[in-house]
């Protein structure tokens, strides 16, 4: 009998997104059995790391939009190490969010191999957005926006109560009490 899956969409395939989907892949079930280094539980109600799929991505950068999300988390400027490189295809392609404040002026001043370049597709719409939440079948929202990136994360916790699903912010801006 095939195990539930917790279903999850990303807003933001940067490095801790690229972090978190190795993991998936790294934590086996038989790993998890054996004991593991790196997890301070390796179940949480009856759910290991591998029972977590990703069913919906979002990101603005042209390296990442139009791509499966298992091979966008290895896409520059992502610079996480990578201890699970042998990860399948997912069948989920990252699609084009709104970039709002996502994409901060100072980026100019970087290299092309670390900052964002934003992607010439046009940014799906705050119901575009639910819509591909529902369609998915998400239960939760990650929000994994850049530092700073206060207009997204306020846009991307919208889209989940809209949605109907959980959202849980990755990132140091008030959501919750605001």
């Amino acid at each position: 009998m095939q195990r539930a899956k917790i279903r999850i969409a990303i807003a933001g395939i940067g490095n801790c997104a690229s972090a978190l989907i190795q993991g998936i892949h790294y934590y086996t079930p038989e790993r998890c059995r054996d004991g593991v280094v790196g997890l301070m539980h390796r179940e949480i109600g009856g759910f290991l790391p591998c029972d977590i799929a990703v069913v919906a991505a979002f990101d603005v950068d042209a390296r990442k939009v139009g791509t499966d999300v298992h091979r966008a988390i290895f896409a520059k400027p992502n610079c996480t190490k990578v201890f699970q490189a042998d990860i399948p295809d997912s069948g989920v392609t990252v699609k084009m969010g709104q970039v709002l404040d996502g994409i901060s002026d100072h980026m100019a001043d970087y290299s092309e191999d670390r900052t964002f370049v934003r992607a010439d597709a046009a940014e799906l719409s705050k119901d575009e957005i639910v819509a591909e939440l529902k369609r998915t079948g998400a239960e939760v929202l990650l929000n994994y926006m850049p530092v700073g990136s206060e207009q997204a994360a306020r846009f991307y916790a919208e889209c989940a109560l809209d949605a109907g699903v959980a959202f849980i912010n990755n990132m140091p801006v008030f959501i919750a009490s605001d």
